[in-house]
Order: structure tokens, then sequence, then C-alpha cells
């Protein structure tokens, strides 16, 4: 036997053991995958039941722990307050409004106010007001401003007011420095 042919035969012994070894450091590895993976699933699986259990139990426990009907009594003396303030106050602003629509000088901007605030009233009363009686079972009260009214037409776009600054403000003295001791 030559050294080249010697030589060959080591190496593919080698190749061979080298190989041998990798498959077998490799199903090692898969079997070891194969378990890791398997604890994981199962793992996950205790913890998502045991997670849904606890927020139905959190659900029921909040449920039992919230007296809707106890809270509707104790609000309701507020409602009828409210309701009372909110007649006095609507009586007020409707009377100090039309004061303003007789004046010249803020009329216009009154009328422009009154269309802004009906849309800020409907808007309120969309993503508010109906949302709560509908969570708390009440029938809507009729708005006497909304039924009565049509909704407000936007005017056409004038050119907007311009408006002069008004006198620049005084300028401020800086403090006076301490002399240094000597």
């Amino acid at each position: 036997m030559s050294i080249a042919s010697d030589i060959r035969s080591y190496a593919d012994k080698a190749v061979t053991t080298a190989q041998a070894q990798l498959n077998d450091v490799t199903g090692q590895a898969n079997d070891i995958v194969g378990k890791v993976s398997t604890t994981a699933k199962e793992n996950a699986t205790v913890l998502t039941d045991k997670v849904s259990s606890a927020a139905n139990d959190l659900r029921a426990s909040a449920e039992k722990a919230v007296n809707l009907d106890a809270i509707k009594a104790a609000v309701e003396p507020y409602i009828a307050q409210a309701k009372g303030y909110r007649a006095t106050a609507t009586d007020r602003a409707e009377a100090f409004v039309a004061g303003l629509k007789n004046d010249k000088r803020v009329g216009k901007l009154v009328d422009a106010a009154g269309s802004a605030a009906g849309v800020v009233v409907e808007t309120v009363q969309e993503r508010v007001v109906k949302p709560v009686q509908a969570l708390t079972n009440r029938k809507p009260a009729a708005t006497p401003t909304a039924a009565a009214k049509p909704a407000p037409t936007p005017k056409a776009a004038t050119k907007p007011a311009t408006t002069k600054p008004a006198s620049k403000p005084a300028a401020r003295k800086a403090p006076a420095k301490r002399a240094a001791k000597a």
C-alpha cells in the first residue's frame, strides 16, 4: 500500500466517523428541541387556561361588586338637580344671547357662535349622552333646542376679519445687580 492510499483510507474513516457523530448530535438536538417544544406548548396551554379562568373569575366578582341599581338610585337626585341647573342656565343664556343679538356690534358674532354651538351640542349628544343613556337603560329626554330648531346651515365663507395687535407690552427692567463686596 502506498502512502496516498493510506491517507485516503484514514480520511475516509475520519469522514465516516465525523458524519456518524454529526448525525448523532443532530438526532440528539432534534430530540431536545422536540421535548422543549412539547413542554413549551403544554406550559402555554396551562397558562392560557389559568389566565382565562382568572379573567372569568374577575369578571364575575366585578359583576357581583357593582350594584347597578344602587348606583342608579344614588345618582338620580344629582341628575334631577343637574336638570334644574340646566333649565336655569339655559333661560339665562337665552336671555343674554337675545340681548347680544340686538346689539349691532356683536350680533353677527353671536349668530356664528350659535351655529358652532349647535354642532358641539349635537356631537356631545351623539358621543356622550346617547351611550350613557344606552348603558343605564334610560330613555332620552327631548331636547328643546335640537327638536325645535333645524340644523344650522353653514354660511358662505367670508374673508376672516383681521385684527390689529394691541400696543406692545411694556418692557420689563432687569433686576439690579449687587455690587461685589471688597
